[in-house]
């Protein structure tokens, strides 16, 4: 759902129709993120993903009919779909489809903010009415029973590795562990682009002897609102980088955690990135850690 919010807000903004559907049954599918969502204007254009895309024919057939109210939908998977999926053919899932107009309108700035949100609707059959913004409950999970539909969603953390080689294989596993999203950068540009985007809540390292090149990554991290930066490397690398910064103007270089990781004594990559990931999560608590 977060993937999609911008697409969707700037839909209804200009008084465009959008759909919007998302699964019920995360854990039908052992690969689905169950904060994954799609949305679906006229003419069949999809923004987001859900379930890899298995079902995206049948929601724009959907979306052609221009219903205007919310449903539940039930999808028995085909063979083609359930094969896409990796799951047995037959599967059920659940599919809440609705036009955007009809959710909350306060649903969508959270979203944009990557802040948790929760939506409660009454259900008749099939159908969904009533729809209201709540206080958001703990992670995402969603719960359906005969008269009630209750949805809640909670951002999951990204962590950014820009840079290879042992190091980054560890942090990939270390992060991935805890249940964050990872995104391994190679190119400059690629990582500068993805800086601008994060929020308080993810966190971008950096690592490697290209100065100019981690100098770029770590000047546009500063300039964004991404919650933790992290520097890997000795002091030499560290103060390379620092002298690279302040002679471009970047002095408050307050927010990056260089070397990277509590002292902890680590010396393995898979030490070192246990470290770094505590420290993330105590900037994530505390952002003035």
């Amino acid at each position: 759902m977060y993937g999609i919010a911008l697409s969707v807000a700037a839909c209804l903004r200009g008084g465009t129709r959008v759909d919007v559907a998302w699964s019920l049954d995360p854990e039908q599918v052992p690969t689905f993120d169950p904060t994954d969502a799609v949305a679906i204007t006229p003419g069949g254009g999809r923004l987001g993903s859900l379930l890899g895309g298995a079902l995206d024919s049948r929601l724009v057939e959907l979306s052609l009919t221009g219903a205007n109210e919310a449903r539940v939908v039930t999808c028995e998977l085909d063979g083609i779909e359930s094969s896409a999926l990796g799951v047995p053919q037959g599967t059920v899932v659940r599919i809440v489809f609705a036009p955007a107009e009809v959710l909350p309108d306060e649903m969508w700035e959270p979203l944009l903010e990557r802040e948790p949100v929760a939506i409660v609707a009454a259900k008749e059959d099939d159908r969904l009415s009533e729809i209201r913004f709540v206080a958001p409950q703990g992670s995402t999970g969603f719960s359906l029973d005969d008269e009630q539909l209750s949805a809640n969603w909670a951002p999951t953390p990204s962590l950014v590795l820009f840079g290879g080689g042992p190091m980054a294989d560890a942090l990939s596993h270390a992060a991935g562990f805890v249940g964050w999203s990872v995104d391994r950068v190679s190119g400059a540009d690629h990582a500068i682009g993805v800086a601008a985007n994060l929020s308080a809540i993810d966190g971008i390292v950096v690592m490697g002897h290209d100065t100019e090149a981690v100098g770029r990554v770590l000047q546009a991290a500063l300039g964004s609102r991404v919650g933790y930066i992290g520097s890997i490397g000795p002091s030499s690398l560290q103060e390379a980088r620092g002298d690279w910064l302040a002679f471009r103007g970047v002095t408050d270089t307050g927010r990056v955690h260089g070397p990277a990781g509590f002292p902890i004594g680590a010396r393995t990559p898979e030490e070192v990135a246990v470290s770094v990931v505590c420290e993330m999560l105590s900037v994530r608590e505390d952002p003035d850690s």
